[in-house]
Parts: structure tokens; C-alpha cells; sequence
């Protein structure tokens, strides 16, 4: 500014206003205190940070008066360096003869310390505005304002497709078309967007473990090498935060029953030290993590002696049982083959609380073992709790939606597929026997008809190990699922895991296929047992 100008405090509050106007202001010297208090010369220096060019800054500030001369140059992090700003290859902000230079004022942090430390702080707050917190409650909010705003996406584009064949030949129809296929669009993008904002790296979880797997050995006598791969794989918030309580039983079960001591895996001719190794990775818009140890695996035989001890299953089922049928009834309430409890693993819990908190998430949990050569675990989740690809289905003139990760195929039954065995509807698919159970009956509290039906179609779903046949009356389509919670009463009943509202404002119900699946072999085992 000119140095004769008696108003030079203001034309330095003017400049700071007008560049505060355009973006931050991080810092400048003087300080918007000095200025404030009239401690200002003819030169001020600004930090800011700004969407826009030197250029408009520049043009923006031209405006002021009393100015003499205004210089704006884009920000370089080599500016922290510490060297004398005359050093530099451009020159600029060099202080002019004669003149010191002043410290710059980043706070209670920063005072006290050298320029170039102080330019680093600087640095360092201006990256730091690249981001900003936010509470998880509003992204639960503005992911629910989405979810409505999908729902909206999809009637108006349903009305579209209705007006266009009825009226093809009407401006205003294609005109509504056209902005009908822009709005999907950015519903789809916002939808995708705000997903990506509620993402985490499973690297947060997966942290917490390698010090529970060291006292865990420590207090177990055994040596264990923990190996973790996929960290940085992102899921939703709210799906980490549900996994944790079954990752945490899983490993406890590896170190405790899974890994033996040194002194019998060196019977076994293995090494000393065990390997137990966490990974987690995308597969198809699910998140797949893998729980796997080299220790001494299952046992089926021990698992079937143990389901019949305790009445889990008839001696006579057990036997016809494959060895991964039978490995699979660890998740079978009370089943345990460990002689007793402990503090590390189980405390008395089983591993069917594990499978229920798993399927709670709409995933799959899958074990396969080998005796002596260890055991793996693995967990399908989708990435997001929010919406689901579901298949929708109508039965008894209901609509219900069934999401894709249980689904194997959908089928026309054929003449002579289906008949009855012991008093069970069953499904000869290819060869592959299965229970029949139509969807009407399955989400009814009685089972009496359910030997009715014409079995138009019927939906083959599998959460564990055995696939059922679910009989319906129609095939609707495949739709982006958002689901919605249910209260009271409603949310209670068994087989209902949720609902939603399609474009045309009907409601369908979200199937809780592992609790149907449950009830399909409860069934089948009451039969045998007969």
C-alpha cells in the first residue's frame, strides 16, 4: 500500500475481507489481531487457501485503494523449506532491502519456533482443510435421505416408462423421459458417493488384533505368528462395527483349540510356531474375510459323537452325514467338542452365536477343515447395510424380497421333480435332493398347507452348508434393495428381516433366510426322527 496513506490498517482489514471473501485465510502477516489494533505497515502477506486463480485474487484486490502493488502466486510446499524467499529460483515474496523478515503467527503451537517450522505448521493446516469431521449420526441421516431419494428414483422413472407407451409421439413425454434418465443418473452417482464416504478400511479392525493373538499365546504357552493381509479392503462403518464381536470369538477359538503347543506340533512334524493369518478382500460387491490357522482342524467324527450325545441330531442322521455336513454342526446351539471351557475361547458361548451375528449382516459363514493340517473360516458380508441386490418374488399375492448373496439359481420346476419322502416335500434338482417349502407357508406360523402349492417357480437359497427349494408363484425382478427398519410387534417376527418401498409405493418384506432355512431343516430332522 502507499506508505503515505493514513489509513493503512483499514486497506489491510479491506484486503483481508475481500480475500476471506473468495476463500480462507490461514494466516497473514500481520495478523488480523495486529490489524485490528492498528499494528499495520504498507506490506501484508496472506496464506489462503481458495478455489480460485492468482489471477482473480489479483483483480479482486485491484479494486482496493491506496494500493501501490498486489502479487499473488499459487502456494508451494517447497516454501517450507526454510530458505530465504530471495534464494528461491522465482523471487517471490522476497522482502524488499533493508527490510527484515517477520515471523509468521500459526498460534499457541507455532510461537517460539523457527520460520521454517512455522511455515510447516502452516503446510500442515492448510492439507488439514482439506478434510473435514463429520458425525456418523448425520451420515446415517443424509444415507437415509439417499435411500428415500432412490425409492422417489425409481417411481418417477417407472411413471416415465408408462407415459412414453402411451404417448410416444408427446414432446412433453420425451422431455420428461430425458430428465427421468438424467435423475437415475445422479441418483446413482449421489447414491455411490455417499457409500464411498461411509467406507472404512478394515486395516481399523484388523489392528485391534495382533496384541489380543500375543496375550492370548502368552497366556496359552504357545507361539503363534499373526500375519494380517487386505487392510486396506474398505466397508461400510456400520458393518465393522458388527464383525468385531465374531472375529474376536473366531480368533479366540484358532489360539485356544485350533493351534497346538509347541511340544505337540513338533510331534506332529510341524514347526514350533503356528501361523494364524487374517485377509480380507472384494469379491462382487461383497467383502470376503478369511480366518485360517495350521493347527490340528476339526474332527467330524468327534463333531457327529458329540451332536448325538447331547440330542442336537438322531445317531441314525449323523451317520449319513458328508464330512462337511457334519464339520458344519459346530454352529449348532450347545455343540462343543472342547472338554471344557475356558477363559480364551467359548466361555460358554457357542459358535451358533457367531452365525447368527454373521447372517444378522445378510452374510454367510463357511468353515472347511482338514484333520491335522488346520482350519479356515470364511466370512461373505456385504459391503454396505444400507441396500442389498434382492430378488423380488411374489407368493399368496404378497411380494417379498430375498437378497442375491442367498441365492443359488431360480427354476420352472419340471414334471416329476418334485415329490414327497417320509411326510417331506423334496426336489430332485440334477440329482441334488433338497427340501421343498412354499414361501406361503414358510411365513406362516402353521405348515399345515404346505403340501399345497402349484409350484410355478421355485427359488433355490442357501445360507449354509445344505440348499433349500422355496416355492413361489412368480418371478418379479432383480432391484436395488433399500431397506428399511421395522418397529414393535413387527420387528419380532421370525423370518422378517426388514422392509422396503418399491417405485409404486408397495411395501415387500425383507426374508430372513437363514431363520427360514433353519425352520426347512428343523423340519426335516423332526421327519427323520419320526
Amino acid at each position: 500500500f502507499d506508505e503515505t496513506s493514513s489509513w493503512l490498517a483499514v486497506r489491510c482489514f479491506q484486503a483481508l475481507t475481500v480475500l476471506g471473501e473468495r476463500g480462507e485465510v490461514v494466516l497473514s502477516v500481520p495478523s488480523q489481531q495486529d490489524i485490528e489494533q492498528e499494528k499495520a505497515g504498507p506490506r501484508l502477506e496472506a496464506l489462503v487457501l481458495a478455489p480460485c486463480g492468482p489471477d482473480e485474487l489479483e483483480a479482486a484486490l485491484s479494486t482496493l485503494e491506496d494500493l501501490a502493488s498486489v502479487k499473488a502466486t499459487p502456494w508451494d510446499r517447497a516454501d517450507a523449506s526454510g530458505r530465504p524467499a530471495d534464494e528461491r529460483s522465482d523471487g517471490v515474496g522476497a522482502p524488499p532491502d533493508g527490510e527484515e523478515r517477520r515471523v509468521i503467527d500459526v498460534g499457541p503451537e507455532g510461537r517460539g519456533k523457527p520460520p521454517r517450522d512455522q511455515l510447516e505448521l502452516a503446510a500442515q493446516k492448510i492439507e488439514t482443510l482439506q478434510t473435514i469431521r463429520i458425525d456418523v449420526d448425520q451420515l446415517d441421516v443424509m444415507m437415509n435421505m439417499v435411500g428415500e431419494l432412490a425409492i422417489d428414483r425409481t417411481r418417477i422413472h417407472q411413471i416415465s416408462r408408462m407415459l412414453q407407451s402411451r404417448y410416444k409421439e408427446d414432446e412433453l413425454v420425451r422431455a420428461l423421459a430425458d430428465t427421468s434418465a438424467h435423475i437415475v443418473k445422479v441418483v446413482d452417482e449421489l447414491h455411490e458417493r455417499m457409500m464411498q464416504v461411509r467406507m472404512l478400511p478394515v486395516g481399523l479392525l484388523f489392528g485391534k488384533f495382533p496384541r489380543l493373538v500375543r496375550d492370548l499365546a502368552r497366556k496359552m504357552e504357545k507361539q503363534i505368528t499373526f500375519v494380517t493381509e487386505g487392510e486396506d479392503t474398505e466397508i461400510d462403518r456400520s458393518v465393522i462395527e458388527k464383525i468385531k464381536d465374531p472375529l474376536v470369538h473366531l480368533i479366540r477359538n484358532s489360539v485356544d483349540h485350533g493351534i497346538e503347543p509347541p511340544g505337540d506340533r513338533r510331534a506332529a512334524g510341524k514347526l514350533d510356531t503356528g501361523l494364524l493369518k487374517l485377509s480380507a478382500r472384494h469379491d462382487q460387491g461383497y467383502i470376503v474375510i478369511t480366518l485360517e490357522d495350521d493347527g490340528s482342524g476339526i474332527d467330524a467324527q468327534r463333531i457327529r459323537e458329540s451332536a448325538v450325545r447331547k440330542g442336537i441330531i438322531p445317531a441314525e442322521a449323523a451317520e449319513r452325514l458328508t464330512e462337511s455336513e457334519a464339520v458344519n454342526l459346530i454352529f449348532a446351539p450347545g455343540l462343543s467338542t472342547a472338554e471344557k471351557t475356558t477363559e480364551v475361547s467359548g466361555r460358554g458361548v457357542g459358535m451358533d452365536v457367531v452365525r447368527r451375528d454373521i447372517e444378522a449382516l445378510n452374510g454367510m459363514i463357511d468353515v472347511a477343515t482338514t484333520v491335522g493340517a488346520g482350519t479356515r473360516f470364511t466370512l461373505r458380508l456385504p459391503l454396505t447395510l444400507a441396500t442389498f441386490r434382492g430378488l423380488l418374488v411374489e407368493s399368496a399375492s404378497t411380494a417379498y424380497a430375498i437378497p442375491l448373496s442367498y441365492v443359488q439359481e431360480t427354476v420352472r420346476p419340471e414334471p416329476g421333480t418334485i415329490s414327497t419322502v417320509m411326510g417331506q416335500r423334496v426336489m430332485n434338482l440334477r440329482g441334488a435332493v433338497m427340501p421343498l417349502l412354499p414361501l406361503s407357508a414358510m411365513c406362516r406360523t402353521s405348515y399345515e398347507d404346505a403340501s399345497s402349492g402349484d409350484d410355478a417357480f421355485v427359488v433355490v437359497v442357501q445360507a449354509g452348508d445344505k440348499p433349500v427349494a422355496v416355492a413361489v408363484d412368480a418371478l418379479i425382478e432383480q432391484q436395488e434393495i433399500v431397506v428399511k427398519s421395522l418397529g414393535g410387534q413387527v420387528a419380532q417376527t421370525k423370518g422378517i428381516a426388514g422392509a422396503s418401498i418399491l417405485g409404486d409405493g408397495q411395501v415387500v418384506l425383507i426374508l430372513d433366510v437363514p431363520v427360514l432355512i433353519k425352520a426347512a431343516m428343523q423340519r426335516e430332522t423332526l421327519a427323520l426322527a419320526s
